[in-house]
């Protein structure tokens, strides 16, 4: 009988040790299965971080980031309260945070320069634009940097002549006072030329009724309308400049002006044009403007631009498509497919295949020679650029430091400056 007993008790003792060390068993692997997977995470949050930087050592982050995923990241770091992120993740997370902060901050400084897309706010001054020039350079990413100073550039452009232009109505509109005699076919031509060039709507409002009182005194002294007349006879020929340059004061030569649309006019006659608007580019003077058909003559509205260098046969050219962003953009450049020239807007395989281009990508950066199609981001000079075509060439209008052939350069202030004027489908003709 005891060693029934005996027996009994060490079997209930072994089950009860077995039992221990399968709970052992079981928690040892939770623990590592725990650890095992909050290295997984670790690893994965590590890529994620990783992967929004252009260049991680230099700290350059990439132009458009994965925001979705980030938020992500942040969560499990919130959620978790540092018990599955390592402190080392949660600090390159909290860095990567703060360069994006601080880009986000750049952007918005720069917007709130602005009001509305023509005029700049009230409270702009050199000194503002001076400290976010500044700002700016703390952007490592060269195109986001690029973009953001070309805004920077417009306002700067916008603040300038408007100043000009601020100082010479005001110097006029004293002696007009003073003797009204004095306001001269010239003068009043300037006057409303500079009143044009006003970026600021509390400005233009201040100097909207002693313009309209020289108009209206000119206009009774006169067979015409200096408005009309100025139109006509094209007086404004000041274009803004790049802050890559130094600033011109704002000046109309009317002389020059009447030279350039008065050859212009006749040369596009010749040639059988007869839009409304031509993009028109004289390869002998190095001048490019936006001429505007006034009384079956052509002049330039805004007076013409200065093209820095240029590579492009005489004809006639459409202007297709005028690209602000062109980064997921492709173009057609095989002369044997019937969609040659054809620009394609967030281009993809799948959709080119459509478009029967096979075997699409490349990273060829000249688009010349970029077959079948070029491809927008493989040039990040031409993402912000003017696209223009006939039936056997293809060229654009860009800034940038390389040169193609069929192409236009020009200052970033002047590119911007000639998109916000034009159109796509109008004839761009070279003389």
């Amino acid at each position: 009988m005891k060693d029934k007993k005996d027996l009994k008790s060490r079997t209930k003792s072994e089950h009860y040790l077995l039992l221990s060390a399968g709970i052992v068993g079981a928690f040892t692997a939770i623990i590592f299965l725990i650890m095992l997977s909050r290295g997984v995470v670790n690893a994965v949050v590590t890529s994620k971080i990783s992967s929004q930087y252009q260049d991680k050592e230099l700290e350059v982050l990439k132009t458009k980031l994965d925001y979705p995923t980030l938020n992500f990241v942040g969560r499990i770091i919130k959620v978790s309260d540092n018990y599955v992120i390592t402190p080392s993740n949660i600090k390159k997370y909290n860095e990567l945070e703060s360069y994006i902060k601080a880009r986000k901050l750049r952007n918005k400084e720069v917007d709130k320069l602005y009001d509305g897309k023509n005029n700049y706010r009230d409270d702009v001054s050199s000194q503002k634009i001076n400290v976010l020039d500044k700002s700016l350079l703390k952007e490592k990413n060269q195109d986001v940097y690029q973009k953001l100073r070309n805004k920077l550039d417009m306002i700067q452009i916008w603040f300038e002549q408007t100043k000009d232009a601020d100082q010479y109505l005001t110097k006029t509109w004293q002696e007009f006072n003073d003797d009204k005699s004095s306001l001269s076919f010239k003068k009043i031509s300037m006057v409303n030329t500079y009143y044009k060039l006003i970026k600021n709507k509390t400005v233009k409002n201040r100097w909207n009724e002693a313009v309209d009182q020289m108009d209206q005194y000119f206009s009774n002294h006169q067979a015409e309308s200096s408005r009309v007349e100025a139109a006509k006879q094209e007086l404004n020929a000041l274009r803004d400049a790049p802050l890559t340059q130094q600033y011109t004061p704002a000046k109309v030569d009317i002389v020059t002006s009447l030279k350039f649309s008065s050859g212009v006019s006749d040369n596009l006659v010749q040639a059988g044009v007869t839009g409304k608007n031509v993009l028109y580019f004289n390869t002998s003077t190095n001048k490019l403007a936006l001429m505007t058909k006034v009384n079956s003559r052509y002049v330039a509205e805004n007076g013409y631009i200065n093209v820095t260098g240029s590579q492009i046969s005489s004809g006639k050219y459409t202007i297709n498509k005028l690209i602000t962003n062109g980064d997921n953009d492709a173009l057609i450049t095989d002369s044997n497919n019937s969609n040659f020239g054809r620009y394609v807007v967030n281009a993809s395989d799948d959709g080119l295949e459509d478009l029967d281009v096979t075997n699409p990508e490349n990273t060829t950066s000249d688009y010349n020679s970029a077959t079948p199609v070029f491809w927008l981001k493989n040039n990040s000079d031409l993402t912000k650029s003017i696209y223009f075509s006939n039936d056997s060439t293809l060229g654009f209008i860009y800034t940038g430091g390389s040169s193609y052939n069929n192409s236009l350069q020009i200052s970033s202030a002047d590119l911007s400056s000639l998109m916000s004027e034009l159109s796509t489908g109008i004839t761009f003709y070279v003389n």
